[in-house]
């Protein structure tokens, strides 16, 4: 059974014409919107088969416009689909939208912004194909300020997880009713939010009492794979209880996960799509796991940082460096790694130079075994061995973690190989 994966989408957008030799965009930075683009429309073919809208990104970030007209818009475009650019070979493309919870967790209910009533007129007038009800989630703890305006942890009761719960399961049935009665075309998804495979369960069984086909599990992320398979174990006793008809017609999706190791129990257990920016975002989040190889291999990304970083010239000042001398060592760095692509520069020389630059910023990360991990990458050149458009194109710069638009490139590799690779070949 095939897995449909949706990408949450925070205008991940890149330059198809990016100068890697000269390291410029190829248009001015006002006219990004205009000129950058989609990984749907840069790529042969994209790496997931829809998108994900949280309207509470878009809300703080592009702004749901009401035009004239008295209608939202999405930097002016009225239609979701429209400004995501589905058009022609993407067409089949699909978008779901939700709340975004997540923005709003550490808040006691959510803010009236995200109202129920709201929420589906947005999904109905901007013409997603899915929308997720209202929901709460449910953590362990949130993080709130003190009288000293200080952040910290506090714990949540389970009285302070019941009422989460019972809210969204509220939202649920209040957000299914407005749905039918006024005939939105839209698919609705309920939020099951739980706290145990038991909770999961019964708000499971609550939303199929309202009429929903669609279940979209959330706040899994902090759980560990044997708690997602008894979650989901749990939903499917649930489900087993339906006649045959009706559980085919069940859908389940998981917020936030992917899960390479749970794929197979995920088809087993009915699961039929999963959104996660983890793929593209350990391109440029994580110190050691930023390239991937089909075999499920990761290597670390090689850091040349710009030689306008704050940080560096402040600590470049104290070493006695100028700003020139960064922009001739940062270039040196980049000439070194071509050279090096092309087999004309042995591996420590390049290391040595690399490591020299990189480390006026004092990272300290990993107990400084970045040497070992950049050393591992060069020789086993990952890039010649992909044949993926990305690594064909760019070569050895996509590995190099420096820009969003080597980092987004790379990030778009990992992709398509967890879809090509993994997501649909396991």
């Amino acid at each position: 059974m095939k897995i449909k994966y949706f990408l949450p989408d925070w205008e991940d957008r890149l330059d198809p014409n990016f100068d890697f030799e000269a390291d410029q965009l190829s248009r001015p930075r006002e006219e990004a919107f205009e000129n950058d683009q989609y990984a749907h429309e840069f790529l042969n073919s994209p790496p997931y088969d829809g998108i994900l809208i949280s309207l509470a990104v878009y809300q703080n970030k592009v702004n749901l416009q009401q035009g004239e007209d008295g209608k939202p818009s999405i930097r002016g475009y009225k239609s979701v689909r429209r400004y995501l650019r589905l058009t022609g070979r993407n067409k089949s493309l699909e978008v779901m939208g939700d709340c975004g919870a997540f923005a709003f967790v550490n808040e006691e209910k959510p803010p009236k912004i995200f109202n129920t009533k709201r929420v589906a007129d947005l999904y109905h007038q901007l013409k997603f194909d899915y929308g997720v009800s209202v929901d709460h989630m449910v953590p362990d703890f949130i993080y709130q300020f003190n009288r000293d305006n200080e952040r910290e942890k506090v714990f949540l009761t389970e009285q302070d997880k019941e009422s989460r719960i019972r809210l969204s399961l509220k939202n649920a049935e209040e957000f299914i009713l407005y749905h039918k009665k006024n005939d939105y075309n839209f698919v609705p998804i309920a939020a099951i939010q739980g706290t145990d495979p038991q909770s999961y369960a019964n708000s499971v069984d609550n939303c199929l009492e309202m009429g929903y086909r669609y279940l979209g599990l959330g706040t899994l992320i902090p759980k560990s794979n044997p708690e997602v398979v008894r979650i989901l174990e749990a939903v499917n006793e649930v489900l087993n209880k339906l006649d045959g008809l009706k559980k085919k017609d069940i859908k389940i999706h998981l917020f936030g996960i992917t899960r390479a190791e749970l794929l197979r129990d995920f088809r087993r257990l009915g699961v039929t799509s999963i959104d996660s920016a983890s793929y593209l975002r350990k391109a440029w989040l994580r110190s050691g796991q930023n390239y991937l190889l089909k075999k499920g291999k990761w290597f670390a990304a090689i850091r040349v940082p710009y030689a306008s970083n704050p940080g560096l010239i402040k600590n470049a000042k104290k070493e006695g460096l100028t700003k020139k001398d960064l922009r001739v060592q940062e270039a040196h760095c980049l000439k070194l790694l071509r050279k090096y692509e092309g087999r004309k520069v042995g591996v420590n020389k390049v290391l040595d130079t690399i490591l020299s630059y990189d480390e006026l910023l004092l990272r300290g990360w990993d107990e400084n075994n970045h040497r070992d991990k950049y050393r591992e990458m060069l020789k086993y050149r990952p890039w010649e061995k992909c044949k993926c458009e990305i690594c064909r194109a760019i070569g050895i710069d996509v590995v190099i973690f420096r820009g969003c638009n080597r980092n987004k490139r790379r990030g778009l590799h990992n992709m398509k190989v967890f879809y090509d690779h993994i997501l649909n070949k396991n």
